[in-house]
């Protein structure tokens, strides 16, 4: 699996990647982007122009995406908990029933 990074709404790769491994079994879980400067720059110009439409939305509005972000998370919290057990070696109870779901 290669991952990337998510700069105004486009994948973006890198000139450099990094293996995130499962501590538990050595295992290559993904290759991911490394963001050097470039990466950083790009990702602050993209929030820098995406800010004004943002802050232009009514509180309510942002407030419902949020909410909705935060939903979406909640119903994976198996499969992200999974994934993130893998990839620092903490317990799933952990990961499902602290990490995750807090991030909701």
């Amino acid at each position: 699996m290669h991952i990337q990074h998510l700069i105004n709404g486009k994948s973006v790769d890198s000139a450099s990647r990094f293996e995130t491994v499962n501590p538990a079994t050595q295992q290559v879980l993904a290759e991911v982007a490394d963001g050097g400067a470039a990466e950083v720059h790009a990702a602050v110009a993209a929030a820098k122009a995406a800010f004004p439409a943002w802050a232009g939305r009514p509180a309510t509005e942002r407030a419902a995406l949020v909410r909705k972000l935060g939903a979406l998370i909640a119903q994976h919290v198996p499969e992200i908990a999974h994934t993130e057990t893998q990839d620092t070696g903490q317990t799933i109870s952990q990961t499902g029933k602290q990490l995750v779901p807090r991030a909701a």
